[in-house]
């Protein structure tokens, strides 16, 4: 089953449209999704790129079956708020890719008062706007995000692959992503295997394996808040019951 049966297609010749978006960011997760595609010319048939900043045209924003938006809205930027209004109204569905979109990222950590904008001091992801929580089904986490994560995840979308799609659609409503929730959520609960998945995963090397105890380390001044650690360990998704304390 196809991605194309659940947003009632029936053309045979049916490509899924997709759109890439971009507000304030480094434009490194668009990079990544680019890179996906060495990886996914076995699907090029079944998919249109019909938006992006980088490698089309289009001034306007075309109607498209998905968007993916990188970065973080600055709510004092009336261009950011009527950009995002625009995708609401043409994209079926809206995916938040990267740290900043999913969570905030580094830009949640923004003090204001920088240059070359000084105006522009609140930052806010994606997934946190109210008038796209019908549309914002799902965020992958990551600064970047790997090129083969998100063509396994583009794969998962064209075959409806829930499974593997679930993570991604929890995390649209959490506000779990830096090496605190590894240590709050995983490691302080029990749940930790001693694995290393986090610290491999952590693009800033803010945690780093501890071989004395066999338990990850956190150092908060290096998090960006990507979400990638939370996403890589392989016990933050189970659903454990969580431990009751008397």
């Amino acid at each position: 089953m196809f991605y194309r049966d659940r947003l009632s297609f029936e053309e045979e010749d049916f490509k899924l449209k997709v759109g890439f978006l971009h507000f304030s960011s480094c434009s490194g997760c668009q990079v990544a999704f680019l890179d996906m595609f060495e990886e996914a010319v076995e699907i090029l048939d079944t998919v249109e790129l019909v938006y992006s900043n980088m490698l089309t045209k289009r001034r306007d924003i075309p109607r498209m079956d998905v968007a993916f938006v990188e970065g973080a809205l600055c709510v004092e930027d009336p261009h950011h708020i009527n950009l995002l209004r625009e995708v609401g109204k043409k994209a079926k569905v809206i995916v938040a890719i990267g740290g900043c979109a999913a969570f905030g990222g580094v830009r949640r950590l923004s003090c204001g008062n920088q240059l070359p904008q000084p105006q522009s001091q609140t930052f806010v992801p994606v997934t946190e706007v109210e008038f796209l929580r019908t549309k914002v089904k799902y965020a992958i986490p990551g600064c970047p995000p790997n090129p083969s994560l998100l063509y396994s995840f583009l794969l998962a979308l064209l075959e409806v692959n829930e499974d593997f799609l679930l993570p991604f659609e929890l995390m649209t409503s959490s506000t779990k992503a830096s090496g605190f929730d590894i240590i709050s959520e995983v490691v302080n609960k029990g749940f930790c295997v001693g694995c290393g998945t986090c610290s491999t995963a952590c693009p800033t090397r803010a945690i780093s394996f501890n071989r004395e105890c066999g338990k990850p380390s956190f150092n908060s001044n290096l998090c960006v808040h990507c979400g990638s650690c939370l996403a890589a360990c392989p016990q933050s998704f189970k659903p454990y019951p969580q431990p009751v304390y008397v």
